[in-house]
């Protein structure tokens, strides 16, 4: 059992910002929590000189490697912020992060800004990996467009979106993406055109017709509740109507969306 010391470093006097992650560190022990959460991010980015600069003239931390893994761990064994294990489970996670093929590591990333709502840079990522769809094997295709959508659909690209989640489909048939795909069809408002994308996925006339109905029955049920509860996943395999995403909740979600595509392109 290793001992636990306390690691206590001055604060700069103002913090740097990564602007790929949306995210500060103005102390050491912020920038390995960083490093702790964000690893896959350094790995694959690097330190560039800002950065570089910043950590050697108000952290007192200087760089003597260019190569992202031995920045890495230049920066976790500069002090005691991790005891003796937690470092070694540290650099055995990077080391074996580091063996994956660039496509796997280059999906972490995808994976991580989709985690952090980054969905701008999820999307370029994931859009590049269609490139090398080969490597993956079935299920972490479906993934990749399955995520591909969701971060077209905060794009508001829904045409797109849709695409995304009929190429995943036509892998493998999973529930969550004709979830997805059935969402972003009724966020368009159209019941002619939802019908009609139902049937390109293989959805009678009569299963989109209840699909519809069901979510807009629900419509009554959530007037009075708070706009941003928790949406509700469109139960498709029911008759009646149950938990399901409703259109007293469209305008509400697409503010949402704004807000949220805003922030992250400002």
């Amino acid at each position: 059992m290793s001992k636990i010391v306390l690691c206590e470093t001055q604060e700069a006097p103002y913090p740097y910002k990564i602007e790929k992650i949306h995210r500060s560190f103005s102390s050491y022990e912020e920038l390995c929590y960083l490093m702790e959460h964000y690893m896959i991010f350094f790995l694959m980015e690097g330190i560039d000189f800002r950065m570089k600069s910043y950590m050697k003239e108000e952290l007192g931390i200087p760089l003597e490697n260019d190569d992202a893994v031995q920045q890495i761990k230049e920066i976790i064994n500069y002090r005691n912020y991790f005891t003796a294990d937690e470092k070694q489970q540290f650099q055995q996670r990077l080391r074996t992060t580091y063996l994956y093929s660039m496509a796997k590591k280059q999906k972490m990333l995808a994976d991580m800004y989709l985690e952090h709502h980054q969905y701008l840079s999820a999307m370029k990522g994931y859009q590049a990996l269609k490139n090398v769809s080969g490597q993956f094997q079935a299920r972490e295709q479906v993934q990749i467009l399955y995520h591909l959508g969701l971060c077209q659909s905060k794009m508001f690209c829904f045409d797109e979106a849709k695409e995304s989640f009929r190429r995943a489909l036509a892998i493998k048939e999973r529930r969550e993406v004709q979830e997805a795909y059935f969402m972003i069809s009724y966020l368009q408002g159209d019941y002619g055109d939802f019908v009609k994308d139902g049937e390109k996925i293989s959805f009678s006339e009569e299963r989109c017709k209840t699909i519809y109905d069901n979510i807009k029955q629900r419509e009554e049920e959530i007037k009075d509740q708070d706009e941003f509860v928790k949406l509700k996943k469109i139960d498709y395999h029911r008759k009646k109507a149950d938990d399901v995403l409703t259109r007293r909740l469209t305008k509400a979600v697409l503010e949402k969306w704004k807000d949220e595509y805003k922030k992250e392109i400002i």
